[in-house]
């Protein structure tokens, strides 16, 4: 198997099937799609086995944790992974793996966008935050995140994965890590649609300060934030 689509999921059922069906519509197939369920008590494990080629339960009910089970399953050469409340256009498995051509490159990760943004939010995410990506890679702290980001399997299991005891910034912590066994590529035309809720139930004050302290708590003392409440 070439590619392996790894979506967590925890009580995703108000999104998961736009998720699922772009993950589907995909240029590039993938040869299998994996949800790596976090104990849902909605619907959201009917969408997936009607959609999803495997589905695993992991109850320990961290991102990082979910990530990783629905690794453990996976045979592909690469490893992708997906979020359950994002969508993906046709092209963006393709875009994402193109870079793993280069025998140099170990991980790729994406641009994230929000699938409901405001005009300012538009220009923030399509405009700012590449550059920012950019820069945090030029520093060696690449900062993709998990809803957009590509590993070879081979490198992830050498490295044991992801580290399943953090509750935050997992899939920084991946690609750090990574670093050491090549290059991490920003494939800034990969483009992931991800949800807003986030950010409309914080606001933006608490929504970009958190962000921002997490990814320098990580990048200074390698400690991110221990909290990380669902918002449904």
């Amino acid at each position: 198997m070439l590619a392996s689509v790894i979506v967590p999921t925890y009580n995703e059922e108000e999104h998961l099937e736009r998720c699922l069906d772009s993950l589907r519509s995909q240029s590039f197939a993938a040869d299998e799609i994996i949800v790596a369920d976090g104990g849902s008590t909605d619907g959201t494990l009917d969408i997936a086995r009607a959609w999803a080629d495997s589905v695993v339960i992991e109850r320990k009910r961290t991102i990082a944790a979910g990530r990783q089970a629905g690794a453990d399953k996976a045979s592909g050469r690469w490893l992708v992974f997906a979020d359950g409340d994002s969508y993906y256009p046709k092209d963006w498995l393709l875009d994402l793996l193109r870079p793993f051509a280069n025998a140099g490159v170990s991980c790729t990760h994406g641009k994230v966008l929000f699938n409901d943004a405001n005009r300012l939010e538009q220009f923030m995410t399509d405009r700012i935050a590449p550059k920012l990506f950019k820069t945090a890679l030029q520093l060696g702290y690449p900062s993709g995140a998990g809803s957009n980001l590509a590993i070879r399997s081979d490198i992830f299991k050498k490295m044991g994965g992801f580290n399943t005891d953090l509750v935050t910034a997992e899939d920084v912590d991946l690609q750090r890590r990574a670093l050491q066994y090549g290059r991490n590529v920003y494939v800034e035309d990969a483009v992931a649609y991800i949800s807003a809720r986030r950010l409309r139930s914080w606001g933006y004050p608490k929504f970009v300060g958190f962000h921002v302290q997490n990814w320098m708590q990580y990048a200074l003392v390698r400690k991110p934030m221990r909290s990380y409440e669902a918002v449904r």
